[in-house]
């Protein structure tokens, strides 16, 4: 079963229990929601990790295409002087350039994997931050439970199950609400 899957079993298994709980309870337990990623994408912290990501990306393509052109530079070379050398250096040529090539392949492939390893933990950095701001609202208006209602969270909340905490969070991070 997949992580992802996992993670909306177990939201869901929690909401469940908590609405049983609130049933039972004299006292409703009071639930919140917001979404993460629009309080996240309105954070000063989020834009700053997406612009050093954008810088490393760039570094990373600038990269590549140096290689690729030294690659084509040599290919090149090879073509035009093929006719001309030996076995051994024709064999040597070829043999570098086969090198160069999956060099090149295998350098796209470790900077896909290091983009996701920076995104992650940028991106993990700024979520500690909301999670904080998430808390702290919480704790006081006195929410036992702030569901997070993006595509890998809870789709839908009926109204007046949860109140929308979203400004209250923005506020507390210093972020002024659009209206």
């Amino acid at each position: 079963m997949p992580a992802n899957k996992i993670y909306r079993s177990l939201v869901c298994c929690m909401t469940l229990a908590i609405m049983c709980i609130t049933a039972q309870a004299q006292t409703p337990v009071r639930m919140a929601s917001l979404s993460h990623d629009a309080v996240m994408q309105r954070m000063p912290q989020y834009h700053e990790a997406q612009k050093s990501l954008k810088a490393l990306r760039a570094q990373y393509e600038a990269e590549a295409k140096r290689s690729e052109e030294d690659f084509q530079r040599k290919f090149v070379e090879f073509i035009d002087g093929q006719k001309e050398f030996p076995q051994t250096i024709l064999m040597k040529r070829q043999n570098e350039l086969q090198n160069m090539l999956e060099s090149n392949a295998k350098f796209r492939l470790k900077v896909q994997d290091l983009l996701a390893k920076a995104e992650k933990d940028l991106t993990s950095d700024v979520l500690a931050v909301l999670k904080e701001a998430v808390q702290a609202v919480a704790t006081e208006e006195g929410y036992a439970l702030v569901l997070n209602t993006d595509d890998a969270g809870i789709s839908f909340v009926a109204e007046g199950v949860a109140t929308d905490i979203t400004e209250k969070v923005l506020l507390k991070l210093g972020i002024e609400p659009v209206e």
